[in-house]
């Protein structure tokens, strides 16, 4: 059972929705997406996508059967609506709100478990949603109750962070493990948490693959970034590279959370935004690319960051520039890693000019050696050196 804080669908990869994929070739996995809020169901009043009125207020099954791409099948479980608790101060309301809407999530999992019959050998695997895991947490009978944490709780959304930090430490003390996705998330969990493990992000390699441009013209200059345009992006060095290559074109594909600097870019004529695309749309945009960058800052937030682009990129043949942030050793010998803007610039055009068939088979291998289904071996191996730990004699009796 994963009970994710986030949702199933949406317009980019999500590590979560991919290990559960793998994990449903041969486990029954109850996905649990993030509940809407009654926020929500009124900004869904002028965006009916948003939110499907009838699974929320019981009119349909809320229950779905999900076929993947690999052969599984997932259940996808949608809540009941919630009250919106981030805005509200530390207190006595919140924790009573908040206990509310653990308590009506509870009871949707509760029956969902029951119908599905997953009322043995459970494992809850709580993924970026510490307050449902504090409160929610060891009260559906599992054998075993797992934390993924896949970003620094202290720079995420606004309406996550607020709470996030105090309810993640608290989760961390009580969950059998923590799974992170990079050397920086470990550093700053290990402290707190009984168990933690690395188990990286990866990629669809095949996917993609399709990303890939055999037909090379190192005259032409197109540095593309794929990604969020928001604070985590060094400026600086962006401005910089557009500035100083006036005949290239950048292209960033994404969503933007950060306005003002999505101004500021936009305002440069060889600049263009497409906004956020599916992720099977993304390889033909990868495919115009002569160069893809991380533009990073370097700082507390970014250093628990593992890129899932990274891997994108190569798995497309990319020549790939990043700034230093974060532990980049995995990637030291394939990709250029710029101290300053002038080595960033100054990589770019190398890249470009000499790039050759060689190079991308390089990088597409490396890419390969980084899949989901590998990841998912990696924390099932995690999960079951666990339970061997929760439950000895049972584990040797089998």
């Amino acid at each position: 059972m994963c009970i994710s804080g986030t949702e199933w669908h949406g317009n980019y990869i999500k590590s979560v929705v991919e290990l559960m994929k793998v994990f449903s070739v041969t486990n029954k996995i109850l996905f649990v997406d993030n509940a809407n809020t009654y926020k929500d169901a009124l900004l869904g009043v002028k965006n009916k996508a948003a939110v499907d009125f009838k699974q929320v207020f019981g009119l349909k099954s809320n229950l779905k059967e999900i076929p993947t791409d690999n052969g599984g099948i997932v259940y996808l479980l949608t809540p009941p609506l919630a009250f919106p608790v981030s805005f509200l101060p530390s207190g006595f309301v919140y924790n009573i709100m908040l206990r509310y809407n653990a308590w009506l999530l509870r009871k949707a999992i509760k029956r969902t478990l029951r119908q599905l019959n997953m009322n043995h050998e459970l494992i809850n695997f709580t993924s970026f949603n510490p307050a449902m895991g504090v409160i929610n947490g060891h009260k559906f009978g599992e054998r075993s109750l797992i934390y993924h944490c896949y970003d620094e709780i202290k720079g995420a959304a606004i309406w996550l962070r607020k709470h996030g930090e105090r309810m993640e430490k608290a989760f961390l003390a009580i969950a059998d493990a923590v799974i992170v996705t990079s050397k920086g998330l470990y550093d700053s969990k290990n402290h707190y948490a009984k168990r933690c493990f690395i188990v990286k992000n990866a990629v669809k390699a095949e996917l993609f693959k399709q990303g890939l441009n055999k037909d090379i013209n190192t005259d032409k200059q197109v540095v593309g970034f794929v990604g969020t345009i928001d604070d985590r992006m060094n400026y600086d060095v962006v401005t910089y590279l557009i500035e100083s290559l006036p005949n290239a074109e950048f292209v960033f594909v994404g969503r933007t959370l950060n306005k003002e600097r999505a101004k500021l870019l936009k305002s440069y004529p060889n600049v263009t935004f497409v906004g956020p695309k599916k992720p099977e749309e993304l390889p033909l945009h990868l495919k115009t690319f002569s160069v893809a960058i991380i533009p990073y800052v370097n700082d507390e937030l970014t250093s628990g960051i593992y890129p899932m682009k990274i891997n994108e990129y190569l798995a497309g043949g990319l020549p790939v520039i990043s700034t230093r942030f974060g532990d980049m050793t995995d990637f030291e010998a394939i990709i250029k890693i710029a101290d300053n803007k002038e080595a960033f610039l100054e990589n770019v055009i190398t890249e470009i000019s000499s790039n050759s068939p060689e190079k991308q088979q390089a990088r597409i291998k490396v890419a390969e050696g980084n899949t989901w289904v590998k990841r998912a071996e990696e924390l099932s191996s995690a999960i079951e050196q666990v339970e061997r730990e929760l439950y000895p004699d049972k584990i040797s009796a089998l």
